[in-house]
């Protein structure tokens, strides 16, 4: 037996596997870092960008501070903005949380009224073509540890170097709609000169890997509040699989990527239940001057 569900426009998905999620959710929330017990759940504050950006998806301009963590979406955050651009800085140590981000992407959903605008600038980063298959890369075991710290920090700094060269190469793709002076596909080379600019990059940080993901939107493509200059009300998802997923009998999880191939999830237990479903939050951020 074959279950089949299906995710438009990550909207939701059949009512089983929704009400399933809802009850596993709660043990996708259990690994929580003291740092982010300190941590708002919604950046408050506005935040004036460094002086010199450079949009690499490396923190160190930005100090590896971050303005929240959110436990819908488990990741760390900031906006914030220099006179010309909207940055958004999000970040995550769970191996399950790097997956989701670099295999369905995280939109930005930019409005001045109610979340469920449609007329509002959505930016999605990383997005694929039609008939590309997202990376995946193995960060539970991607080396064989030794007893020699050195030599294992090596290994830690090989396997880096590779994936981020594998990252350069395959996280090309902008996916903007709503900018009426973007490109009418709603996708942009990460090399385009409309303005947009993304990038990922792995680091290794106490045994564990981390991604951070850099993003950088023109201020002249958001529409701001009529009676709050400056402000807007935004939508942070780190995405769900596009497209249809499938359950077979032994419960194995598995879509269809954009190349045709099948891609087998595994067990369609709470992790990969998270993998399969969007997760957001909203909030509102007004431009520090």
């Amino acid at each position: 037996m074959i279950c089949i569900f299906n995710h438009p426009k990550q909207i939701g998905v059949k009512k089983l596997l929704k009400t399933t999620y809802k009850l596993l959710l709660p043990a996708l929330l259990l690994t929580i870092t003291a740092s982010a017990q300190k941590l708002p759940k919604i950046q408050a504050a506005s935040v004036l960008a460094p002086a010199v950006v450079k949009v690499d998806g490396k923190t160190t301009e930005w100090n590896n501070r971050f303005q929240a963590f959110n436990r819908t979406t488990e990741v760390y955050y900031t906006l914030a903005n220099s006179a010309t651009k909207l940055y958004l800085i999000v970040q995550s140590n769970e191996k399950r949380i790097i997956r989701k981000i670099i295999a369905n992407g995280v939109t930005l959903t930019i409005n001045t009224g109610s979340v469920d605008q449609k007329d509002g600038l959505a930016v999605t980063f990383p997005a694929y073509t039609k008939t590309e298959r997202p990376p995946s890369y193995n960060l539970g075991n991607p080396y064989l540890e030794v007893k020699d710290t050195v030599q294992n920090n090596k290994m830690a700094d090989s396997t880096l170097a590779v994936f981020n060269a594998d990252l350069s190469s395959r996280l090309k793709i902008i996916g903007v709609v709503g900018d009426p002076n973007a490109a009418p596909d709603s996708t942009l080379s990460i090399f385009n000169t409309d303005g947009y600019k993304a990038a990922g990059n792995f680091t290794h940080a106490d045994k564990a890997f981390v991604f951070t993901y850099e993003l950088a939107i023109p201020l002249s493509a958001i529409k701001f509040a009529a009676d709050k200059p400056g402000a807007f009300k935004y939508t942070l998802q780190v995405n769900g699989i596009q497209g249809e997923v499938q359950i077979d009998g032994n419960n194995q999880m598995s879509y269809l990527a954009g190349d045709g191939s099948r891609v087998y999830v595994g067990y369609a237990g709470p992790n990969n239940l998270g993998f399969a479903n969007p997760t957001n939050f909203s909030g509102e951020y007004t431009l520090a001057k």
